[in-house]
């Protein structure tokens, strides 16, 4: 049995860091281990892509660091992945020595989503919440039909039309934006169209 100067380092290390709001990238990169040049040098690369400010805040980065020559030295960086937009992916590789930057495109079906049904005896926004509406969608929907009549006047037989912004990746998460169309029908004729 011979005793070990010191306890032998892991080859390489994978781990998750999470970009915070007001956060820089490389200071994410920093935190996680990744040498001072080397985090600014893979925050200019991806900022040649797209715009550091337009990755969202809670955006997980997956992170594999590489073996270093010295316990003084800071790993170096093996890969990185990360969703920098909902359309967009991105991955950082060591090839070579050099640190290489590859886009993957995600596709997106960008499809208006449309709700409709009756209003019932429990009234637009349970109705509507039931339909598959978002809470906001109905409370932006509800806003724009009392600019134009009284809610009260709403019959449970009449029909609500709702078409918000829908944005669905093929990796399958879904972006609901704005209200683009409130409706509402009475007897199979329009009483109410609103059209942003």
């Amino acid at each position: 049995v011979v005793a070990l100067a010191g306890s032998p380092e892991r080859p390489r290390i994978e781990l998750a860091a999470t970009l915070g709001r007001g956060d820089s990238f490389a200071r994410v990169l920093q935190r996680a281990g990744v040498g001072g040049a080397e985090a600014n040098s893979i925050s200019t690369m991806i900022s040649g892509i797209t715009s550091l400010s337009d990755i969202e805040p809670g955006t997980p980065v997956n992170i594999v660091l590489g073996q270093r020559s010295s316990r003084n030295e800071p790993r170096p960086l093996e890969s990185l992945a990360f969703r920098a937009r909902f359309d967009l992916n991105l991955a950082v590789t060591r090839q070579g020595g050099a640190l290489r930057i590859e886009r993957k495109p995600i596709a997106v079906d960008e499809t208006p989503l449309r709700i409709r049904g009756t209003v019932g005896q429990a009234g637009i926004y349970r109705s509507a919440r039931a339909a598959g509406a978002p809470a906001e969608a109905v409370q932006a929907f509800l806003k724009v039909i009392a600019g134009q009549t009284s809610l009260g006047s709403i019959r449970p037989t009449d029909e609500f039309d709702i078409i918000l912004d829908y944005r669905r990746a093929e990796t399958g998460e879904v972006q609901v934006g704005n209200l683009m169309y409130a409706g509402i029908d009475r007897e199979g004729k329009s009483k109410i169209q609103m059209l942003k």
